[in-house]
């Protein structure tokens, strides 16, 4: 029987001294990630790019699908308390302004390091965060079925939490593959058509 390989941290850090550590740590490991490639990342070309020595590393990650897998997990975070922060902040205000604001937004945030966002998907089968990336996106279904539930005369189905499903999951993915996979593709066009296109999904009619 295969050795299940830990692909979670071995502790987390509680001061400050050591989430700047493990920060550091992170940021190089996306460095290395996005430059060598998932298969020639190591601990120790990581602890090099950091500054640190492995023996840091080692302190808080056993091995590199630790480090990936912590990476995933701080990106896809970072997507999703965005996303249910602006549902929250803009709870009354119609979808034809909500959706074109988080696509741009999504769009943003994956622009930030196109590179990263290609290998970090790529990865996450690779080192077990499947199941984790996907509570997240149901963590922001969630809060769009809430959003929605207050704008159900407006939308063109009753099947709220499908119609919530379907919106999220056609947002991430189009946004992605727009930044990452057609870099010709100007934000601003890129953000208009998917805007464009989950809006004649959700609505009953084009809103002004």
């Amino acid at each position: 029987m295969a050795r299940r390989v830990r692909t979670s941290p071995r502790k987390r850090p509680r001061q400050e001294r050591s989430k700047a550590t493990v920060d550091a740590i992170l940021d190089a490991t996306a460095h290395v990630l996005v430059r060598e490639g998932y298969d020639k990342t190591s601990t120790n070309r990581v602890a090099e790019r950091a500054g640190v020595s492995v023996g840091s590393v080692y302190q808080y990650f056993p091995n590199k699908e630790a480090l990936v897998g912590e990476l995933v997990d701080r990106y896809s975070r970072h997507i999703t308390d965005m996303v249910v922060g602006e549902l929250a902040t803009l709870a009354d205000q119609p979808p034809s302004v909500v959706a074109p604001r988080l696509v741009a937004a999504m769009i943003r945030l994956k622009r930030e390091d196109p590179k990263l966002a290609r290998v970090l998907r790529e990865q996450i089968p690779r080192v077990g965060r499947m199941q984790r990336y996907e509570q997240q996106l149901d963590e922001i279904v969630a809060a769009t079925t809430l959003y929605l539930a207050r704008h159900r005369e407006l939308l063109r189905a009753e099947e709220i939490e499908v119609m919530a499903f379907i919106a999220v999951h056609t947002v991430d993915a189009a946004t992605h593959a727009g930044v990452v996979s057609k870099p010709g593709l100007d934000d601003e066009t890129l953000a208009r058509h998917v805007g464009d296109l989950v809006l004649s999904y959700l609505l009953r009619q084009p809103q002004s």
